[in-house]
C-alpha cells in the first residue's frame, strides 16, 4: 500500500529494531548456567522462560540494561533502511520503549550509533515494572493520548492494548514468545521489515 508524507509510526525497540533477546540464553547459561534456546522462550515473561527465581531474575534485569549490554545490541536486520526511508518519505517515527528509566541514554546513543531516524522517544510503563520512577516516562493512559497511523511490536499485550483501545493497525512481529494465534482486524503478523515496509500505510 503505497503510503503519504506525514504519517506518525509507533515502533517498539527490543526485538523489533533491536537485535535484544537473542542474547539473553548465553548471558543466562554464563551467569546461572541454566540453557534455553531463544526459539524456546514461549513467555514473555523472562522469569518464566528461562526458569529463574525473583532473585536471579533481578540480578538478569538489571545486568541486561547496563550501559555496555545495551549498547552491543545488533539492529535487526532491515530495519534501519526502511526507518531511514520512512523519515525521507515525511514519516514521524516514535520509538517507544517499555525499558527502565535507567536505559534511556544509552539506548540514545544506541540509536544514534546505528543512525536509526526517530521524531520523539519515548519511555512507556508497559508492564506496570516501574510504578515508583514515573519521572521520565509515562503511562499507557498518556500514551493513549498520542495517535498513530501504525505501531510495530513484539508483546502481545501491548499488541492488543494499541489495537483495542487506541483502534491503532499493529504490524505483531513474530517472536516465539507471541506465537499464539492473534485474531484481531487490527493485527497482523509479520516475520521481517521488508513485510512491514510492504503493508505500512
Amino acid at each position: 500500500m503505497k503510503r503519504s508524507g506525514g504519517k506518525r509510526i509507533y515502533v517498539d525497540m527490543d526485538d523489533v529494531i533491536s537485535k535484544t533477546t537473542d542474547t539473553y540464553a548465553a548471558i543466562v547459561a554464563r551467569e546461572f548456567g541454566k540453557q534455553a534456546r531463544f526459539e524456546d522462550l514461549s513467555s514473555f515473561d523472562l522469569k518464566k522462560s528461562f526458569g529463574l527465581t525473583d532473585k536471579e531474575f533481578c540480578f538478569f534485569f538489571d545486568l541486561v540494561h547496563q550501559p555496555e549490554v545495551l549498547l552491543a545490541y545488533e539492529p535487526v536486520e532491515g530495519c534501519v533502511s526502511v526507518l531511514s526511508r520512512w523519515a525521507r518519505q515525511g514519516c514521524h517515527i516514535d520509538i517507544v520503549t517499555g525499558r527502565p528509566p535507567s536505559a534511556r541514554d544509552a539506548s540514545l546513543a544506541w540509536l544514534d550509533r546505528y543512525q536509526i531516524p526517530y521524531a520523539a522517544f519515548i519511555m512507556v510503563d508497559k508492564y506496570n515494572r516501574t510504578a515508583k520512577d514515573l519521572s521520565t516516562i509515562i503511562t499507557k493512559d498518556q500514551l493513549m493520548q498520542r495517535q498513530y497511523d501504525m505501531a510495530v511490536e513484539d508483546s502481545r499485550e501491548m499488541a492488543f492494548f494499541l489495537a483495542n483501545s487506541m483502534t491503532v493497525p499493529v504490524m505483531l512481529y513474530d517472536r516465539p514468545w507471541n506465537v499464539q494465534p492473534v485474531e484481531h482486524q487490527n493485527i497482523r503478523r509479520v516475520c521481517s521489515w521488508q513485510e512491514i515496509d510492504g503493508c505500512s500505510p
